[in-house]
């Protein structure tokens, strides 16, 4: 398996994925930040905690679009490294269980999302330590809550990776997945929000701020990660890939 590991790394090597991953974020967080700076007396005005409000001004679009968004990106992409040039007819000739195959593909994308993650968060740090924010600094909001949207973020992840290693157009999968985020806001704010896996990683950030905390999302987004990851593998070792 590490074996496979490395060759995924090295597959993914000229795709730009690690510069969307880490890019992205870093740049959503100076966005917040810099509207932080530009709005600062109406943001402490009432004595406001400053790390709250940087984080706040940078998770909310984070979380709510562009995490999922890079997953869509991050996962289209793993597809379509054996998607061109007809890929899947060379790897599925070579001595390689399919499993393993499947496993570490999704690991490595799943790594790469993890990436992003962590780098959203030194960013945050790096914000507030830039704008002077006072100590002590809320690592269970900064660390533990976009390691929470990580966790939740696992079943759309496993969406759009089987969907981009089932279909050979890479604009399946991305059109899917954007087309399933950018609802997340309407969602979000109904009764029926804990039946949409895509609003999960903006449940988790919100710490019940914007919406009544519901620890319901985490055992279901294992289970749904869980039987979803099964079918995935089950259909790849069983079935014909002709791409």
């Amino acid at each position: 398996m590490l074996k496979m590991l490395q060759i995924e790394m090295l597959k993914l090597k000229h795709s730009k994925i690690l510069w969307i991953a880490v890019l992205a974020p870093a740049f959503i967080v100076f966005q917040g930040a810099s509207n932080f700076l530009r709005y600062y007396d109406l943001f402490t005005e009432k004595g406001q905690n400053i790390w709250d409000q940087i984080y706040t001004q940078s998770v909310i679009f984070y979380s709510f679009l562009l995490l999922p968004i890079l997953i869509t990106l991050i996962m289209s992409i793993i597809g379509k490294v054996e998607n061109d040039n007809g890929g899947w007819k060379y790897a599925l000739t070579l001595p390689i269980k399919r499993k393993d195959m499947y496993i570490s593909k999704f690991i490595m994308g799943s790594f790469m999302v993890l990436i992003n993650i962590l780098v959203f968060i030194i960013s945050v740090l790096i914000a507030g330590k830039m704008v002077k924010a006072p100590s002590p600094i809320p690592y269970g909001m900064i660390v533990g809550q976009p390691i929470l949207s990580y966790i939740v973020s696992f079943p759309i992840m496993i969406i759009i990776y089987i969907i981009s290693i089932n279909f050979s157009h890479i604009g399946i999968p991305l059109g899917l997945g954007i087309g399933l985020t950018l609802p997340t806001i309407l969602v979000a704010n109904t009764k029926y929000w804990i039946l949409y896996p895509w609003t999960y990683p903006a449940m988790a950030t919100s710490g019940g701020g914007m919406f009544e905390e519901n620890m319901l999302i985490y055992p279901i987004s294992i289970i749904l990660f869980i039987i979803v990851f099964i079918i995935g593998l089950y259909r790849f070792k069983n079935r014909d890939i002709l791409l």
